[in-house]
């Protein structure tokens, strides 16, 4: 399964992304970083019909396949921009989330 890292502005992974069946896929797990404050995961799903908005947030061809899109996103060093429309759902997602 390819991964494309969704970098933040501090230079370091936020998501990572990638294809499941049809659905595209951002994940991330954030461990434990002081004791008592467990881990915790988040995977957004966006569906297939859901991608053209993507491209239409961050000015993309929408026939590209998408995952050359997220690369590009977070090439152009907009990861926090796509995370944070993922986190308030201007791009439709459904949140999955898990704290241990």
């Amino acid at each position: 399964m390819t991964q494309i890292p969704i970098i933040g502005t501090d230079g370091k992974p936020i998501r990572y992304a990638y294809l499941e069946n049809e659905n595209l896929k951002f994940e991330f797990e954030y461990y434990e970083r002081t004791e008592g404050e467990g881990d915790y995961e988040i995977i957004h799903t966006v569906a297939p019909q859901d991608f053209a908005s993507i491209a239409s947030k961050f000015g993309l061809d929408p026939s590209l396949d998408i995952l050359t899109m997220i690369q590009q996103i977070s090439d152009a060093g907009k990861g926090e921009e796509l995370k944070d429309a993922l986190n308030s759902k201007e791009i439709k997602n459904e949140i999955w989330t898990w704290l241990s």
